[in-house]
């Protein structure tokens, strides 16, 4: 990555590295939501609530198939004490990974204890979420930098529910939010000005990185298609930054430390803080 990447991401609020990672890197994570999926299906199966467990289907369709069969197609927004895993460490401590953000904001970088795999299911409007900032939802993050790292699972397309930006929409900085009927999320007051010239749709491959700032403006589109738009995203920031009062501070920890390309932080060790964190059992 070299300094025009760095500078377009100054400028945008957000980037994306084209195959930053291999098949091989997203595989042992996609082993893991598809052992679960696997499970649920027969357990379902066993229970009689389905006819079926759809083991033939892909990645991108049994999931759906299984819950339209049950008549659960909201059962989950986002999966996190599932998938749970040393594939999930790897995956937020790999060096491609921890490369891209330390050309953003340096070498010692702490994961902020934050992520989600997400089943973004055909025409779930519970995750086609309007523009907003991520730091409206994460209290007292707006004067610091936190970065999310966005991985698709699947190829992205707008039929399919791909992410839009305003570039350069984070440089004023964090907007009023109030809650309003039939909306899930707080939403700004004044919501952001955009033409469709100012809406960059970000179309993007199974191995693409998207990385972006906590305060630029971003929505999601409904998915249209008749498959689920996997992805999964974790969020960082510079080591020292304050995680007090995020619901994920006790999960956090160094990711890469100044001058090395190696990770501080074992396995061994982050599952340990999971088994003593008070939230563990909190999420799905």
């Amino acid at each position: 990555m070299g300094t025009n990447s760095e500078k377009k991401f100054v400028e945008q609020g957000y980037l994306v590295m084209k195959s930053a990672l291999l098949e091989a890197d997203l595989a042992p994570l996609i082993a893991v939501v598809s052992e679960f999926v696997d499970k649920r299906a027969t357990e379902l199966y066993n229970e009689g609530v389905i006819s079926d467990i759809y083991e033939e289907m892909s990645f991108e369709r049994r999931w759906y198939a299984i819950l339209k069969a049950c008549s659960r197609e909201n059962e989950v927004f986002g999966w996190h004490t599932l998938v749970f895993s040393e594939a999930l460490f790897d995956l937020i401590t790999h060096p491609r990974v921890l490369d891209v953000l330390e050309r953003l904001i340096g070498g010692d970088i702490q994961f902020n204890g934050d992520f989600w795999v997400r089943p973004k299911l055909p025409n779930e409007k519970l995750t086609t979420l309007p523009w907003h900032q991520d730091s409206a939802y994460m209290p007292h993050t707006e004067n610091d930098t936190h970065l999310t790292v966005w991985l698709p699972l699947v190829d992205v397309k707008t039929e399919n529910g791909a992410l839009q930006f305003l570039p350069g929409s984070h440089k004023a900085g964090l907007q009023t939010y109030h809650r309003v009927p039939d909306e899930a999320f707080a939403v700004p007051v004044l919501p952001p000005t955009s033409s469709d010239t100012d809406i960059d749709t970000l179309e993007m491959k199974k191995g693409d990185l998207l990385v972006f700032n906590n305060l630029v403006f971003h929505r999601s589109l409904l998915n249209r298609s008749d498959i689920i738009r996997w992805s999964v995203d974790f969020r960082y920031s510079r080591i020292g930054t304050s995680l007090h009062g995020l619901w994920h501070e006790a999960i956090a920890c160094p990711a890469r430390q100044n001058g090395t390309r190696q990770c501080p932080t074992s396995w061994r060790t982050w599952r340990a803080q999971w088994d003593t964190s008070p939230h563990k059992d909190r999420f799905v």
